[in-house]
């Protein structure tokens, strides 16, 4: 009876909250009386009535209320003083929206589809020419590696997109030509005769017909399991072309069964008297074979040269300077070097090849191994000596004989 007089002042949806507070509040309030005050209160409304309005959350309702009114009085106005304001861009963005068609119309209507189509297609041609032009900057050796890849990635990518956006235009182009040459179809004839309606039987003919209909869908009803039971050992078309690449629509990929020489084992040996220079130049080659996808195989130093520079008097035979320079020698091993792409390698280095640095592009032999090794004199005369054992002088000097 206390759950459904507290309904009165419950709403369906704002108020399902509170309704659940004041139940429990009430509550602790009907479990302190005793039997009497309950008897009273069940049969007396009025008791009821006032246990319930004297509830708090009760006696905050009506000032909830208004403070509810006031606030959405106060928005009311706002949202009302707003009007001219939103009127005004409405306006605004109605007659945006009109010049914007406009100038939609009018460019639509200055260039034609064809206009557009030969505009990009000079445009892709130019951008091939300017990747071209960055090629031969870098063949110069006016650009270093890096700015020439970073350029030459970036314009070979715009003349892509120019081409297939040009190449797609004259698809569409071509499509809306062959739909307007294109004669009418005529018109579809019925199949069978018109068969005049009413309870009149059928002709003979009319008659041979729907039965040889109706015995081919038969058939085709019983062989279409077994036809398709034999066609699935056998591949489409479309299985047998495989999946295709959006881009080879475009530009098909041909394959190139030509096939170039490789050099399985290639020494870059570099030679200089300055050592910090020789050694940057060694990281630079270095990095550049990984980007020409070489395999680096080992890149050592070898042991340095030292060289005597004597210097004499003006026309005289004294010795005026004494200088003993040290060659430094560095070796980088590629493997697996394509022909095609040795060239480019080789005129890339050379084009940035510091001032007093020698660089010798060569295959590998032994030799060169065995030039990468000091000797060591102390252990070939230990060498000598083990030989010297076997003389038979020897031994029967030292008394083994």
């Amino acid at each position: 009876l206390i759950i459904d007089r507290l309904t009165m002042y419950n709403s369906q949806s704002a108020y399902e909250s509170l309704a659940d507070v004041c139940v429990n509040s009430a509550m602790a309030n009907i479990r302190t009386m005793t039997v009497d005050q309950l008897n009273d209160l069940l049969y007396n409304e009025s008791r009821l009535d006032a246990l319930i309005d004297n509830l708090p959350q009760i006696r905050s309702l009506p000032t909830e209320r208004e403070a509810g009114l006031a606030q959405n009085k106060s928005l009311a106005e706002w949202n009302l003083a707003q009007e001219p304001k939103l009127n005004q861009l409405r306006t605004q963005v109605c007659v945006c929206l009109e010049n914007f068609e406009t100038e939609k119309d009018e460019v639509s209507s200055s260039k034609s589809l064809d206009t557009t189509s030969n505009l990009l297609q000079v445009a892709a041609q130019e951008a091939d020419d300017d990747a071209e032009n960055t090629t031969k900057a870098f063949l110069a050796g006016t650009i270093p590696a890096e700015q020439f890849l970073k350029d030459l990635l970036e314009k070979k990518t715009l003349a892509h997109i120019r081409k297939i956006k040009s190449d797609r235009l004259i698809t569409i182009l071509r499509d809306q030509q062959y739909a307007q040459a294109a004669p009418p179809l005529p018109p579809r004839t019925a199949p069978y005769p018109d068969v005049p309606a009413g309870p009149s039987r059928l002709a003979r003919p009319v008659l041979v017909v729907c039965l040889r209909v109706v015995l081919i869908s038969q058939m085709l009803s019983r062989c279409r399991p077994l036809y398709r039971s034999v066609c699935r050992q056998f591949a489409t078309l479309r299985e047998m072309a495989g999946p295709q690449d959006a881009e080879m629509l475009y530009e098909p990929k041909f394959p190139d069964t030509r096939e170039y020489p490789e050099y399985d084992l290639l020494n870059v040996r570099l030679q200089g008297y300055d050592f910090t220079y020789l050694e940057k130049f060694q990281a630079y080659v270095d990095r550049m074979a990984r980007r020409f996808n070489f395999k680096v195989v080992d890149s050592y130093a070898v042991a340095a040269q030292t060289q005597r520079v004597v210097v004499y008097k003006p026309n005289s035979t004294a010795i005026d300077t004494e200088v003993n320079l040290s060659l430094y020698d560095r070796v980088v091993r590629l493997s697996n070097v394509p022909a095609p792409q040795l060239q480019l390698f080789i005129t890339l280095i050379q084009t940035h090849v510091p001032v007093g640095v020698t660089v010798t592009f060569k295959q590998h032999e032994k030799a060169d191994e065995d030039y990468r090794y000091i000797p060591d004199i102390l252990l070939k005369q230990k060498q000598e000596e083990l030989k010297s054992l076997d003389d038979p002088i020897v031994r029967r000097n030292l008394g083994w004989e």
